[in-house]
């Protein structure tokens, strides 16, 4: 009854149109919005869709006043929302961006500065990856780059694109981790240029030796981290190839221990292709692992390096697209929850993931996009949610030559049913 209730609650107060085509320039950003809504099917326009301008990820700010997207069209925008959001309005209010930064190749990763608040403009600053060039500090909400990063290889001496950024509290707002191939770096924001990081953590000893590493470490891309909410410092970070590594430190110190996440029981279960998400309960004991192509999210007691507690099961995350998952820290009067979004639109809750021994069903199931969703996060306050959706759409065309080639990082789902359906790619905020 009472997931019937919270699914009954539920509604949508604010929409962005759908984005199919960006009129946003190349260029140093715009004020204006730069969608174009188009809700027909690719058959009632007549003519075969492009690779659609989908939502990549969204996040919250620190004050929870702003929304931070990333979209396929390689432009992170910011939606602040109006102060009367939760007032009661017949239909929901129409999201455009109040600023654009677009850019010239793909962003593989952004991060908000953690005291982000929308009056002091000194705070309203985003970190950003884009491939092939030095790592960005802009504003949310003004054009000019404030600072930018070099992190180049010392043996090709190309820039290093890090495939994910962590911009946490404990650092005090001065410093921010990156990963990239078997390399964690630690950079100083007061120390921009060409300096490069203040440290650089290898994963692995060498990657010169015949077994990669010596059978030590973990090799592949760092594709996410998080640094434990309780102050101890203690840095996860997961990679492609799927393995888990604690560090000391926040990420500056020495290696704790490594485990890999493949050949368990919730393997056999729920599957998994790479780690694409890792997230720390509030109690800073258990690590939530989210992957690609996986039906459910695992659970590890972290007291005991690499113990498998269970897993959430019911996740349909069979893409290589990153579906982004939200915590949702307990009180007295309820307990900690995970949000995750699916690739057949519906966004899913488990109610108190660390009480699992062996699989653990969602307890709300709600469908919410007609696309997967690619990020569904809760206000910081708990009151609001924001889920994002679109995956990459193909022509028939190209479709046999798409399915041959689906193995990059940011997979699709669709195919020639884009042509049944109406493709929705939508920034959605919804009333709890």
């Amino acid at each position: 009854m009472e997931q019937t209730e919270r699914s009954l609650n539920l509604h949508c107060v604010a929409s962005t149109p759908q984005y199919h085509t960006s009129i946003t320039p190349s260029g140093s950003g715009v004020k204006s919005p730069d969608t174009v809504e188009d809700t027909r099917t690719a058959e009632e326009r007549g003519a075969p869709p492009i690779s659609s301008n989908y939502f990549k990820s969204a996040e919250w700010s620190a004050d929870g006043t702003t929304v931070i997207t990333n979209s396929a069209d390689n432009c992170i925008r910011s939606f602040v929302l109006p102060p009367d959001l939760l007032d009661e309005h017949q239909q929901p209010q129409e999201l455009s961006p109040y600023y654009s930064v677009p850019s010239s190749e793909p962003i593989n990763a952004l991060a908000l500065y953690p005291w982000y608040s929308l009056d002091d403009a000194s705070t309203t600053i985003v970190l950003s990856s884009v491939r092939d060039h030095p790592i960005r500090l802009t504003s949310a909400l003004y054009p000019g780059t404030v600072a930018s990063y070099s992190l180049i290889s010392p043996t090709t001496e190309e820039f290093i694109s890090p495939h994910s950024i962590l911009y946490p509290q404990g650092l005090g707002g001065t410093k921010f981790l990156t990963g990239s191939d078997s390399l964690i770096c630690l950079f100083d924001v007061s120390r921009p240029g060409k300096d490069g990081p203040i440290s650089r953590l290898p994963t692995i000893p060498s990657k010169r030796k015949k077994i990669v590493g010596g059978g030590v470490g973990m090799k592949g891309i760092i594709s996410t981290m998080a640094v434990n909410p309780t102050g101890d410092g203690i840095l996860a970070a997961g990679t492609f190839t799927r393995h888990i590594g604690l560090y000391a430190s926040n990420g500056a110190g020495d290696m704790i221990g490594t485990f890999s996440v493949a050949g368990t029981e919730a393997d056999r279960h729920i599957g998994g292709k790479g780690v694409t998400q890792v997230l720390w309960s509030s109690c800073g004991r258990y690590l939530f692992v989210a992957e690609r192509r996986s039906t459910g999210i695992l659970v590890y007691d972290i007291r005991v390096t690499g113990q498998l507690v269970g897993w959430l099961e019911g996740r349909n995350a069979t893409t290589n697209q990153r579906l982004k998952v939200d915590i949702v820290a307990g009180s007295d009067s309820s307990p900690e929850e995970i949000w995750a979004g699916d690739i057949d639109g519906f966004v899913r809750v488990w109610e108190d993931p660390t009480a699992v021994a062996g699989g653990k069903k969602p307890f709300i199931e709600v469908r919410l996009h007609d696309d997967p969703v690619s990020s569904a996060v809760v206000h910081p306050m708990g009151s609001v949610l924001a889920t994002c959706s679109g995956q990459k759409q193909f022509s028939p065309v190209d479709d046999a030559e798409a399915r041959e080639h689906d193995d990059t990082e940011e997979g699709r789902v669709g195919g020639n049913d884009v042509f049944q359906r109406k493709v929705d790619n939508s920034l959605k905020i919804w009333a709890l």
